[in-house]
């Protein structure tokens, strides 16, 4: 069967190859309209880093701020974002055309449902902005995945997968990473307090927590539940300050060390980690799952949660961001569901399986038992 696919899609490809079967393809409407829209496809392709500077344009100079709430002329948003009324009209319409805005009259400027989305949720905006850096890393793209640039601006970014000791880890070096993983948090919260019942357990461990965004956004949902939070030292001093400044640090136990050696609380009822496992490659992966292993009690729920690849839309789009951008810091990759859960079983965690995230995209669940 195998041999036969392969002869079909070579035969399928020489056809779409030749200028006579492309020549009658245009001249078949219902063909034709399958050929453009594939065409279309491709051109997105080749256009898509236009597309990315057209937003990250809209992000800089602050079009989704000065429109939110608001319908504006061309001068007016000009005016609020220190641009020549000209050069504004400009990327206004590229933005129209990239439906990041609409016009609903001559001149009149509002934002549209994505736009609208951007302009509420401040930490996609600082994504896009720290995007800077990944497209200086991939700017000569043939030597990025052959692997020839290993010193790349996203590994000297996040200074937890340089090598070396992490717990050493100083504030300056952790504050900037810090601050963008909880000012990106917010949408991924929504989507994990939205897809599983954190009110079933009395105390819950948010491990490689960060400054608490997730933790916080538990505690607000969840007013009875106990918090914790394990980190880096330089970690969880940022974190002691974001949980007083919410409110719940008197509701909060905070415990510095490291991933892969130092203890860890046993008296959880469930272990998070959110956007962890991904970071490291699988032989980083196993000692952290080890060392939770041998710290935590029988019956512990730990939940995973973070982009999953897979064969949908939501995970496929996922795996070819993070493939991208793990490449580029030098650690980490965008696993399966079964490969997460693979690892799982190696570490000794029992009876590991999927659950569903009301948004595929965002983070993909997989839910075990210590």
């Amino acid at each position: 069967m195998q041999s036969v696919a392969i002869g079909l899609r070579l035969w399928r490809s020489r056809q779409i190859a030749s200028p006579r079967f492309r020549a009658f393809v245009s001249r078949m409407p219902l063909l034709r309209q399958i050929a453009n829209r594939k065409a279309n496809h491709l051109f997105r392709l080749t256009t898509g880093f236009v597309h990315t500077q057209i937003l990250s344009a809209c992000v800089g100079v602050g079009i989704f701020e000065a429109l939110d709430g608001e319908a504006l002329s061309t001068n007016a948003i000009a005016a609020r974002c220190g641009m020549p009324s000209d050069a504004m009209r400009r990327l206004l319409e590229q933005a129209r055309r990239l439906d990041l805005v609409v016009s609903l009259a001559p001149d009149l400027w509002l934002l549209s449902d994505a736009g609208t989305v951007l302009a509420a949720d401040r930490g996609l905006r600082e994504m896009i902005r720290h995007h800077d850096m990944l497209y200086r890393d991939l700017a000569d793209a043939p030597a990025f995945w052959r692997g020839d640039h290993s010193d790349t601006e996203l590994r000297r970014y996040w200074a937890y997968v340089r090598g070396g000791d992490p717990a050493s880890i100083g504030n300056e070096e952790a504050a900037p990473y810090s601050a963008l993983m909880r000012e990106s948090q917010t949408m991924l919260a929504d989507c994990l307090l939205a897809s599983h019942d954190f009110g079933q357990y009395r105390s819950v461990l948010d491990f490689g927590g960060g400054e608490g965004a997730f933790l916080a956004a538990i505690g607000a949902r969840h007013p009875a539940t106990r918090l914790a939070l394990f980190d880096l030292p330089a970690v969880t001093q940022l974190a002691t300050r974001h949980l007083q400044e919410r409110g719940l640090l008197t509701r909060s136990r905070l415990h510095p060390g490291d991933f892969t050696r130092d203890p860890i609380p046993a008296d959880q009822d469930c272990v998070t980690l959110v956007r962890i496992l991904c970071d490291h490659d699988d032989d980083r992966v196993l000692k952290i799952l080890a060392n939770l292993h041998r710290h935590l009690a029988p019956g512990t729920h730990l939940l995973v949660a973070e982009a999953m690849a897979g064969n949908t839309d939501g995970p496929n789009l996922a795996a070819i961001y993070f493939t991208s951008y793990f490449t580029a810091m030098g650690s980490g990759r965008c696993r399966t569901a079964s490969e997460i859960i693979a690892l799982l079983a190696r570490s000794g965690f029992a009876g590991a399986k999927v659950a569903t995230t009301t948004n595929p995209l965002l983070a993909g669940l997989v839910i075990a038992k210590r």
